[in-house]
């Protein structure tokens, strides 16, 4: 499904991702884990082209996702979350989740034309986001501003904006951070779900919560992969112990802004 193979990415003279391969089959939840500055944002911004690649290549299916200019990368089936929810301030909740299809639908021209065609397929987009919003909790907000929900449903919202798409690669950067107890089972059975339909590579800090729902996790640590495997393997792991789950060690102040 998604063939990494020697993926780099600086910034000036520090190699935040280093000759970095990856596999990730095409269903299944795959966790990226590491200390803080350790790449895992980095690696996430290559493989949706919101960084540029120094080296390396990176296929999804028969696509070459390098090839891609950014605004590509929902099309050819990548879509993610960011660690801080980026939103559209001025659309409402559903909006931002219309916003989240547009590259996935089909009409061009015919669309402003309203023809018989193009409204089925944005009754269909809505159908769709309103769907998601209900899994989420977040259907009696749908017309809200994201800025005047918590912090935690804007959090809903931006995992929300990259499910709508049905994307075949998920990607999802710390998407529990900020929710609150009440709100992380509906996100995690959302996720759980996905995981079923595609495949989900998400960046997590909370090990037990991986524990439960990742088939695999991926350990790296100053822009290296360090280990792989199961989650029960990782846990007992000599390196992965020593540079995550052991004690933190002192990391340079440009290592810790990846």
């Amino acid at each position: 499904m998604l063939e990494a193979r020697g993926v780099t990415v600086r910034f000036g003279g520090l190699v935040a991702v280093n000759a970095l391969d990856l596999d990730v089959p095409d269903r299944g939840i795959f966790a990226l884990v590491g200390p803080n500055g350790a790449g895992k944002t980095t690696l996430i911004n290559a493989l949706s082209r919101v960084c540029p690649v120094a080296g390396g290549t990176v296929r999804l299916g028969d696509v070459d996702v390098l090839s891609l200019p950014p605004h590509a990368a929902v099309s050819a089936g990548i879509a993610r979350s960011f660690q801080r929810a980026e939103l559209f301030p001025s659309l409402t909740v559903l909006e931002n989740l219309l916003v989240g299809l547009h590259s996935t639908m089909q009409t061009g021209l015919s669309g402003a034309l309203m023809t018989p065609a193009s409204r089925t397929e944005e009754q269909a987009a809505r159908a769709r986001a309103e769907r998601v919003l209900r899994d989420l909790d977040l259907w009696e907000v749908r017309n809200a501003a994201p800025a005047d929900m918590p912090y935690g449903h804007q959090k809903l919202l931006d995992v929300a904006r990259a499910l709508v798409s049905e994307p075949a690669l998920l990607l999802l950067d710390e998407p529990f951070a900020g929710l609150t107890e009440a709100e992380a089972p509906r996100l995690l059975a959302c996720i759980r779900a996905a995981g079923e339909r595609c495949a989900v590579l998400m960046i997590e800090h909370h090990f037990e919560l991986l524990e439960g729902i990742a088939q695999r996790m991926t350990v790296m640590d100053f822009g290296q992969k360090v280990s792989e495997g199961t989650p029960a393997s990782m846990r007992t792991d000599p390196e992965v112990i020593r540079c995550y789950l052991g004690t933190g060690r002192h990391r340079t102040a440009a290592a810790s802004a990846c």
